[in-house]
Formats: structure tokens, sequence, C-alpha cells
């Protein structure tokens, strides 16, 4: 059965701001996922708010966006610095970047790789890469969005499909809020990118 969890523990009572930062390499939709899950808030009655990170670098260097979702107006506008949710769209993106900096206790970090996710919880606890999370208490949940997105959409963007992941590992959107963005956005090509979310969101697999 799929371990989902709420992330109410880790988002500030008084605002009821979600943070969450997604993470990956330019070229692979993150920018436009953010702003996806967004608008896919704002349909659910919520306020939200996207802000891209990013430079001049040419495609494939590191790409982050900061998704904001709350109840009520959010004043905050700058970048993410203490997320509660993490989204790491690219499988090799976190070897290179601390990818958890400001990551909050009781957060969700959802990953897109092949590997299990006992094992990357390991690597990151042990600082494999250089750094260590600052918390130890999140949980971590794994997909291979990029098999996805190529079995079902033909090509290795993997952005729809860790929308889904999303979706299926925190529960702050429903997913028919996020497959009418996706239709909306996509025309033709829509309703293979729903499917992708949703298989992303069946397949997720949590860390024990």
């Amino acid at each position: 059965m799929l371990k989902t969890q709420s992330i109410s523990a880790a988002t500030s009572a008084a605002t009821r701001i979600s943070e969450i930062r997604l993470v990956g390499r330019g070229g692979q939709g993150v920018v436009t996922a953010g702003d996806l899950l967004g608008q896919a808030a704002v349909r659910e009655g919520r306020w939200a708010q996207s802000i891209p990170t990013f430079g001049p670098e040419r495609r494939g260097a590191l790409s982050q966006c900061t998704l904001r979702i709350s109840d009520g107006e959010i004043l905050l506008k700058c970048s993410s610095t203490t997320p509660t949710a993490l989204v790491i769209l690219d499988p090799t993106i976190w070897h290179f970047a601390n990818v958890t900096l400001g990551f909050q206790p009781g957060g969700i970090l959802v990953m897109n790789t092949a590997e299990p996710p006992d094992a990357i919880r390991d690597q990151l606890l042990a600082g494999a890469h250089g750094y260590r999370p600052a918390t130890e208490d999140f949980t971590l949940f794994a997909v291979d969005a990029t098999a996805i997105a190529i079995e079902v959409i033909g090509r290795p963007i993997t952005n729809t499909a860790m929308m889904g992941a999303f979706v299926g590992a925190t529960g702050l959107i429903g997913m028919e809020s996020v497959a009418g963005v996706l239709r909306e956005r996509f025309g033709a090509k829509g309703e293979a990118n729903v499917d992708a979310a949703k298989a992303a969101a069946e397949r997720l697999v949590a860390a024990s």
C-alpha cells in the first residue's frame, strides 16, 4: 500500500503556507511544473506563488523553482529558504548540489530515481555527496519518473510525471486539479501527460 503523509506538521500553523522546492536541470520543465502546480492549487480556491531560480546557465545546468501554497494571501516574495517539501526531477543533480538546504523537520522529499528509496536515504544521511540534510526527520519517496515519461510520453521530460508524484506523496493538491491544468496547457498531448502524472503517483515507493 502506498504510504502517504500530510506535511501540515512542517507548515506554519499561523500562515498555513506550504513551501515546496523543485530542483532539476534546465530543459526538464522545472519552472513549468512549479507554475502548473500553482495553477492547480488556485483551481481549488487557494493562493499560490511560483518563483523560478536560474541564471544564464546552459541547458542541463541546475534549475530550481519555489512553489508556495496557502489558504491565505502570500506576502513573501523570495525564493525558498525553509522548504517543507522537496521535489527532485533529475536523478543525478543531487550528487552535485545540496538540494536539501533549509529542509524542515517533518518534510517530504520526492525523488526521481531508479534506485530504492532506502538506498537514497542512506546516501543522504551518510553525506555520500558532500552534504547531509540538516534533519533526519523526513519521509522520502522514490519513483522512476524518467522511465514513466519515456514509456507514456515518449520523451525523458519528467516534469509532469513528478507533478503526479508530488500529488501522491503530499496530498496537497488533488489529481483532478492537476489533470485539468495539464489538459489545458498541453492540448492534444494533455492526456498523455495526465497519464504520466497518474502513473507516477501510483508507482511511488516510500523509504522504510
